[in-house]
């Protein structure tokens, strides 16, 4: 939950910031004389994360001192997390998407070598849990220290429409895109929902295309919103792309199926190759709907968080009336889908006559 959180903070910021560093000089000159909204929110938002921490305790926590300690561990490294998050999204939101690149990747890869290190010297989980906390600390200040000396956007308010809006979309569709998993194992046997979330895992890659050309587009739609063309055009690219790659994962796993769920998982998971292909259909939407969120995102529409609510709760209807049954269930799932990509293009569509009949100078309203 915390990396959804840092990631909608991320989008928040990189949205907020864009909107400042485009607006009109007095605008810009009147809001570098307000508080910092968006360190306001990553300190309430980690806040919020590590009471949360301290409030599972009593099951997160193994007996005893070590138990304590990693409790104490797992909530100190919330407010950094959120910081770093902030300051990516600063830099994502200035158009510097090869540093967002550059530093969310290399914390990963200093966590992961950090922490085989300490596992190679006999380290045990507090050291592991020290090293994410202490990359955490790095990271938002190292990203935080070249947000600043790139470009300082004027300060905003905290929690605004825009920015919540933003917050909630993230968060709605993170939730949309992990349900499956939740109400599969809750419903049934656990070698099944073992061999679904293996199948999920491979098929719900093909996410990772529509998120990367997020981290560049996001902001650039964000000043775009007076021209319609060139918005229009970065979605068919987006679309068109993830499409591309949707068919090229339900093509391989037609295919040769068995040979990489065997490769990956392992010869247990025979079931899991009875499922990727199925899967691979059902997603597929929800791979195209990722890619026009980022639109709706740019654009901090009220609307698609009314699509978000139900979905949701289309999801948690169909998932009553058709699990067991795995076949039904992506069926099902790969319709509600399809319901999200739909509405969030027709949005897409709204918003681009809308500024059409606009005049030039006025920006595009959100939905």
């Amino acid at each position: 939950m915390a990396a959804i959180g840092s990631s909608a903070l991320r989008n928040s910021v990189a949205v907020t910031t864009a909107e400042s560093l485009s607006a009109p000089p007095v605008l810009r000159e009147a809001g570098s004389r307000r508080l910092d909204g968006s360190l306001i929110e990553a300190l309430v938002l980690g806040g919020i994360g590590t009471i949360g921490v301290f409030l599972l305790s009593s099951t997160l926590a193994a007996p005893g001192t070590t138990g304590v300690a990693i409790v104490l561990l797992t909530a100190a490294a919330m407010i950094p997390n959120f910081l770093f998050a902030r300051a990516q999204g600063r830099l994502q939101g200035a158009g510097d998407s090869r540093a967002v690149v550059w530093w969310s990747t290399g914390a990963q890869v200093a966590q992961a070598l950090l922490a085989l290190v300490a596992v190679l010297l006999g380290a045990d989980t507090l050291a592991i849990l020290a090293i994410l906390v202490l990359t955490a600390l790095a990271g938002a200040v190292g990203a935080g220290w070249q947000a600043r000396r790139e470009a300082t956007p004027p300060h905003t308010r905290a929690f605004t429409v825009s920015s919540t809006v933003v917050l909630l979309l993230t968060i709605g569709f993170a939730w949309l895109t992990n349900a499956d998993v939740v109400f599969v194992r809750a419903s049934v046997p656990g070698e099944v929902a073992g061999a679904y979330a293996a199948a999920a895992v491979l098929i719900k890659t093909t996410l990772i295309v529509p998120a990367t050309f997020s981290l560049y587009l996001l902001p650039r739609f964000v000043r775009s919103r007076g021209n319609a063309a060139l918005t229009n055009l970065g979605v068919t690219v987006i679309l068109s792309v993830t499409l591309l790659t949707g068919l090229v994962m339900f093509g391989l796993v037609s295919v040769a199926g068995p040979w990489i769920v065997g490769l990956l998982f392992g010869s247990h998971y025979v079931q899991t190759a009875q499922i990727v292909v199925g899967f691979s259909i059902a997603w597929l939407p929800w791979a195209l709907a990722q890619g026009i969120l980022v639109r709706i995102t740019a654009a901090a529409s009220k609307a698609g968080l009314v699509v978000f609510v139900l979905a949701t709760a289309a999801q948690f209807l169909v998932s009553r009336f058709t699990l067991p049954d795995i076949t039904a269930w992506l069926t099902g799932n790969g319709l509600v889908g399809l319901f999200v990509f739909v509405s969030l293009y027709a949005i897409h569509w709204r918003l681009l006559r809308a500024n059409r009949t606009a005049p030039a100078e006025d920006a595009e309203p959100s939905v």
